[in-house]
């Protein structure tokens, strides 16, 4: 994916509305996704996925917290399912992708590395982040117009999904990463449906609030901006750990390092991948002069051995081959900035060799 060919679909306010026109308008590359998706399954858990899938739904029970806490969002699945042309528990699985992995036993710690900074003098508040999934999400990256009255919400995606992150005209961002290491539970929170549940909060201390109320089912970590500053939450099943922000200045991978609510047998210093890029990010905010747009572009795009910010896919993605299907890579980046207006500049794939576009959101 090249971000000039990015697809960028409007989508209306009532929840059932905005799936269908989700489904209806990326239906061909929903499609095309389920298939790689399904040929990874078989290649990651050793099962098809006509048997891995029922059981993981059935072993889990996800609904619930999702009624309770993003009611609104099990509509916009189910017009998902409607707009795509596909089965409503395909649409509901196709949510699940930290869970997936957990339940799934996948070796790693995921990719992603996240960075927020506080407002300071002529500089807006800046929330940004690498997305790095498996190469079979490529193809299928998405932004999400959600129209709400005089505001809007944009959303970064992988088609079928609710959103990965997202940022509002009402001046909320937010940015995620795995945290693979920590507590998970079969009766939480999924991670897109608690990103897209802090989304639509007022506020930065809205948005803590839903995290630190909510049961989490996957270890996630959550870069919150708006235009009073920056919070960052470690969240799993145990509840949500709050990290102080030295400096104005938030930088995470994929190790938590605030919460102690670890997972039977968890490493909780993480990869030497994940500890290197969070170096990485160290060293590229080290010195004391202002962070700009241009210096977080650059911070997401450095690929240091043994640390790639940036990870640029290796050879061609052959859906036959393990390696090729399932390596990671970088399928999108993003930041916002976050003062008197509000934008989104967006990289669909990894920022060292791929273009930024920059919106400008609409506000009432």
């Amino acid at each position: 994916m090249h971000t000039q060919d990015l697809p960028i679909v409007d989508c209306p306010k009532a929840p059932r509305a905005r799936g269908q026109a989700h489904g209806e308008a990326l239906r061909g590359v929903i499609a095309e996704k389920i298939e790689r998706w399904q040929a990874a399954i078989g290649k990651s858990y050793g099962q098809p996925a006509k048997t891995f899938l029922p059981a993981f739904l059935t072993a889990t029970d996800f609904r619930p917290a999702v009624a309770e806490f993003t009611p609104e969002l099990l509509e916009e699945v189910h017009g998902i399912a409607e707009g795509a042309g596909i089965a409503e528990e395909t649409a509901f699985a196709l949510q699940l992708m930290d869970e997936e992995w957990w339940f799934g036993k996948t070796k790693g710690d995921g990719h992603c590395s996240s960075l927020a900074i506080a407002p300071a003098e002529g500089q807006p508040t800046l929330v940004g982040q690498t997305m790095d999934l498996p190469r079979w999400h490529d193809h299928a990256q998405a932004l999400l117009r959600l129209k709400d009255g005089d505001n809007e919400t944009l959303v970064y995606t992988s088609a079928g999904m609710v959103g990965l992150m997202g940022v509002s005209s009402r001046g909320l961002g937010i940015c995620v990463n795995t945290l693979s290491q920590l507590a998970t539970s079969r009766r939480g929170l999924p991670v897109a449906f608690a990103m897209r549940g802090a989304l639509a909060q007022a506020n930065a201390e809205a948005a803590a609030a839903f995290l630190s109320r909510v049961r989490h089912a996957s270890g996630q970590n959550y870069q919150i901006g708006d235009r009073q500053g920056v919070r960052t939450l470690e969240c799993s099943a145990g509840g949500a750990a709050v990290l102080t922000v030295e400096n104005g200045r938030s930088l995470h991978t994929n190790h938590p390092l605030a919460s102690t609510d670890a997972a039977p047998g968890a490493k909780m210093e993480g990869s030497s991948n994940s500890r290197n890029r969070l170096r990485s990010l160290h060293t590229d905010f080290a010195r004391s002069r202002p962070v700009d747009l241009d210096r977080i572009k650059t911070a997401l795009s450095a690929c240091r051995k043994g640390g790639a910010v940036s990870m640029v896919p290796k050879g061609p993605a052959n859906a036959h081959t393990k390696l090729g299907l399932m390596k990671s890579m970088t399928v999108g980046a993003v930041i916002y900035e976050i003062g008197e207006t509000v934008s989104l500049s967006v990289a669909a794939g990894p920022p060292s060799v791929e273009g930024w576009k920059k919106i400008t959101l609409r506000q009432g």
